[in-house]
């Protein structure tokens, strides 16, 4: 299995239960998994897009012949798992046969102005995996820990605090303070497991001009409140 240059999964073996493989044996993708924004074409068609600006198109697609993107203009980010072919799509950096896609959690950032809409955003607990932040100037994404039973009564906001509810320990000018809010929808039963989440940043260009990244807050249960550093990529 080949290593692209991408923005890569940690952990993304013991999550999704994919399995490396042997290139010599079966029919399997040779490439690393990825995390891509899906962009929908005309007449149902679809291709992916790096954080960097670079597009796949999947030219192969008899191997997921029933997945569809959605059509109505909202923004989805999924894992996908592919391989390189050498046949060069015009428009496209790379022509890609594709095995398989898995959609994940799409959310947005807000600024928040008053503490009712900070809690109507939610206060459920959330952990996380080191190494596994990827933050461009339009997408954050992790791998976010929390108990579900029915993931899709939960929701998540990256949201900028003008209320001034939410306290930084971490203070510095040349990061924008942000806070992981996370509405359990009632949801929380079980062991936590692992999750990849993506939130849209693009709301919060604004308050993020001049700025070097973000200090990302993550109200956790086991550790409490935590609060990481992350960097920009730099405008070229």
């Amino acid at each position: 299995m080949k290593k692209f240059g991408l923005f890569l999964l940690a952990g993304i073996v013991m999550t999704l239960g994919f399995v490396s493989c042997n290139d010599d044996e079966g029919d399997y993708p040779t490439n690393y998994p990825l995390i891509t924004t899906v962009c929908p074409l005309d007449g149902g068609d679809y291709c992916f897009q790096r954080d960097n600006g670079d597009k796949l198109y999947p030219s192969d697609k008899t191997r997921v012949p029933g997945y569809r993107p959605a059509d109505d203009g909202t923004k989805q980010r999924a894992i996908i798992w592919f391989s390189l072919l050498n046949e060069t799509v015009p428009g496209y950096r790379y022509n890609i046969a594709l095995y398989a896609v898995e959609e994940i959690y799409t959310g947005t950032s807000e600024v928040v102005e008053d503490a009712a809409r900070l809690e109507e955003l939610g206060d459920a607990r959330t952990g996380y995996t080191l190494g596994t932040f990827n933050l461009s100037r339009e997408w954050l994404t992790f791998h976010a820990l929390y108990a579900a039973y029915d993931n899709s009564r939960h929701t998540f906001t990256l949201a900028v605090d003008k209320s001034g509810t939410t306290e930084f320990e971490n203070n510095d000018e040349k990061y924008l303070n942000v806070v992981v809010l996370h509405d359990d929808g009632g949801d929380a039963r079980g062991y936590d497991r692992g999750y990849y989440v993506s939130f849209d940043v693009t709301p919060l260009a604004a308050e993020l001009e001049g700025k070097t990244g973000i200090n990302l807050l993550i109200p956790t249960r086991e550790n409490g409140n935590m609060e990481l550093k992350l960097d920009l990529p730099r405008e070229e």
